[in-house]
């Protein structure tokens, strides 16, 4: 059975202008009146996941995550600049809620054109108009022009012509809190419906009830980047910790510990090897042993790994390192350079490396880890950049070393007297 969402390697770029530069009048007078510099931004970069027909799929993450821009790139709302994307089914998209109503139609003739819009025929329309002027509570206002209406009003209308299309797949951004309490609960009755009918929803919402009640799956992202898709419970801890830890960063507070989820892994895209030793499981945690997937900075860290020997009987070379968003390596070692020797019990094995201090800047990173033969010519399994940690706390204002520093100043009355002493030798 075919997906019913496919989205493969997806990339979308965006200009944006350079913040270095002068936004005033003045200043850019002043700087000989250049033009702004645009700096390409990818808002999304190798984003792959697959959604089955029938399940129900969070998209969560912090703001700036891009989780609109992905439902928007779904829905047909802009064209990606890498990868692609496959949807099979009707979908009905509630994005921007209300964007698509004209403001000197009334509300009778915007739902006949947003109904049309969305693949009804007219007739289609006529025959549920009253269920869905019903719906959107807008007997009284139906023939006024959607130009007096209110926002509520407005967001009303379009999420009761959205979900009366009966789509195959239904995208919602940010839309199931429109109106009052009432109202909240009667679009969510609604949303369960067209789920308990096998449609496919994927849902954006900065509401943890929303998602814990509609879905069956999330997709966790963060500036762009996909962290981790899976099962409700183990990515919703994930996000729940990069919350704690944001909240932590903002307010100096040492970061709330969370156990790092399964990761999901990929073969050809965040994994490779030969498979003739497989690493089994990754473990993060503070010199405490209490797992986590944040620290603060200068805060030691232990990363560990279980593996296992298939088709081989000589020892590896393990491989960690630490990547920022950006993919760049901000360190790496291996077994090799310590002249460690991986134990062996049986087929398996365990290998931890102790971070005394983790001097990076307050930044997202990534952790990588890999097994390697003993002439570095076959690698047997390498995870890439696929477990997530966080590190909070004050930083510098560029780079990613964050070593121990301190300031010094003399007093200007200690220089003025040193400088007269010098001039008084001469």
């Amino acid at each position: 059975m075919r997906a019913a969402i496919s989205v493969q390697n997806l990339g979308k770029r965006f200009s944006t202008r350079d913040r270095g530069r002068p936004s005033s009048l003045k200043g850019r007078l002043l700087s000989g009146y250049r033009a702004p510099k645009r700096e390409p931004f990818w808002a999304l970069r190798n984003i792959s996941f697959s959604i089955p027909r029938g399940r129900a799929v969070g998209v969560v993450g912090l703001n700036g995550a891009g989780k609109s821009t992905l439902l928007r790139l779904i829905g047909g709302v802009g064209t990606a600049d890498e990868g692609q994307i496959r949807v099979n089914g009707r979908v009905g998209a509630l994005l921007d809620i209300g964007v698509g109503l004209t403001d000197e139609l009334t509300g009778r003739e915007n739902v006949y054109l947003l109904g049309v819009i969305a693949g009804m025929l007219r007739a289609e329309v006529h025959a549920r108009f009253d269920e869905i002027v019903a719906f959107a509570e807008l007997e009284e206002f139906i023939d006024a022009p959607v130009r007096t209406y209110s926002t509520g009003m407005r967001m009303r209308l379009a999420f009761a012509v959205a979900v009366t299309v009966q789509p195959e797949i239904l995208l919602i951004d940010e839309v199931l809190a429109v109106g009052d309490l009432a109202f909240q609960r009667k679009c969510l009755r609604r949303v369960e419906a067209i789920r308990a009918a096998g449609s496919t929803i994927l849902l954006v919402s900065h509401d943890d009830s929303q998602i814990r009640a509609l879905c069956d799956d999330v997709v966790l992202l963060d500036h762009g980047r996909l962290v981790a898709y899976g099962p409700l419970d183990e990515t919703m801890a994930l996000y729940d910790a990069s919350v704690d830890a944001k909240v932590a960063d903002d307010e100096g507070a040492p970061p709330a510990f969370a156990p790092l989820p399964h990761a999901r892994l990929v073969p050809e895209v965040n994994r490779f090897g030969s498979g003739e030793m497989l690493i089994e499981a990754v473990r993060l945690s503070t010199p405490e042993g209490i797992a986590t997937g944040a620290i603060r900075a200068g805060d030691g860290l232990t990363i560990e790994m279980d593996y296992r020997y298939v088709h081989v009987d000589e020892p590896p070379i393990a491989v960690i390192g630490i990547y920022a968003r950006d993919d760049s390596c901000c360190f790496e070692t291996n077994s090799a350079l310590a002249d460690v020797v991986l134990e062996r019990r049986g087929d398996s094995g365990t290998i931890a490396l102790r971070i005394t201090r983790l001097d990076l800047a307050p930044e997202d990173y990534r952790v990588t880890v890999g097994l390697f033969s003993g002439d570095w010519a076959k690698v047997y399994d390498y995870h890439a950049e696929t477990y997530p940690v966080r590190v909070t706390g004050r930083g510098t204002s560029k780079g990613y070393v964050n070593p121990p520093l301190s300031w010094h100043s003399e007093r200007a009355a200690d220089l003025v007297q040193s400088t007269a002493e010098g001039m008084g030798r001469r």
